[in-house]
């Protein structure tokens, strides 16, 4: 079973961790909430959803605004913890901050569907692609590669089954990240498989309109390839730090529980 930082997003939910809590000696448990600073959003509080929550459990129903650092952006600076100093209410913390703290997690579950060439398994959270390629990694894989109209298909065929399965957090409601760069030269894909590269452009593409453009906010390169989630999962080139969900081609000779789709 994997698990992830809970998201506590209601009263009902906050009072039980909390009683769960009031006779542990832990300083604090860590849960699904972070500041948040990026090109790509304004500064704020934010759930593991990336969004605002309604519900919040901070001293006297103040929120904490750290001061933004100067330079290129941090991402999470701060993380949201319940504190004991406060009979377990929500504090403010450094996100490296370890000394005596627990973590309050949830269940966390994968999705993945087999074709005869690979397995394609799809993570539940958001990653930037360098954290995305070493998660593909760990699991015997890569980031995927899609390398015909069929398997095209069928891949985005899973994606609207899972989303329809569920509701709220675990939908397929972000773009996601293919193993495509032009790094090495502007505007000649390749797949990146863990370091090694093939060329795209004499395959299978599934280019957006208008697509590969090179256009992006704040000036940066767009260097690598996620299926937009807007656009019917076709191709867009895209800044790789992005955060989106992560698509793993495990071979079918590996272990991974195939469930077909």
């Amino acid at each position: 079973m994997r698990a992830q930082l809970a998201v506590v997003s209601s009263r009902e939910e906050n009072d039980f961790i909390k009683g769960l809590l009031q006779k542990d000696i832990a300083t604090g448990a860590w849960f699904g909430y972070t500041y948040y600073v990026g090109f790509h959003r304004d500064a704020q509080w934010e759930n593991l959803d990336y969004e605002r929550q309604d519900f919040k459990d901070w001293p006297n129903n103040v929120e904490p605004r750290p001061p933004v650092p100067r330079g290129f952006p941090l991402k999470n600076i701060r993380c949201a913890a319940f504190s004991k100093q406060d009979d377990w209410a929500w504090g403010s913390f450094d996100c490296g901050d370890r000394k005596g703290m627990k973590y309050v997690c949830e269940r966390c579950t994968f999705e993945q569907i087999c074709t005869s060439r690979a397995c394609f398994r799809l993570s539940c959270k958001k990653e930037e692609i360098l954290v995305a390629k070493k998660y593909c990694k760990a699991l015997g894989g890569s980031l995927a590669t899609i390398r015909s109209e069929e398997e095209s298909n069928t891949i985005k065929d899973f994606f609207r089954q899972v989303s329809r399965a569920k509701q709220g957090w675990g939908q397929v409601d972000s773009d996601v990240w293919l193993a495509g760069s032009d790094e090495v030269s502007e505007g000649n894909w390749y797949w990146d498989i863990n370091g090694q590269r093939e060329g795209i452009s004499d395959g299978f593409t599934d280019w957006g309109n208008g697509e590969p453009n090179n256009i992006a906010k704040w000036g940066r390169d767009e260097n690598c390839i996620a299926m937009k989630q807007s656009d019917d999962w076709k191709w867009n080139d895209v800044p790789c730090w992005y955060d989106y969900f992560v698509m793993c081609e495990i071979p079918n000779e590996q272990d991974v529980n195939p469930v077909t789709g």
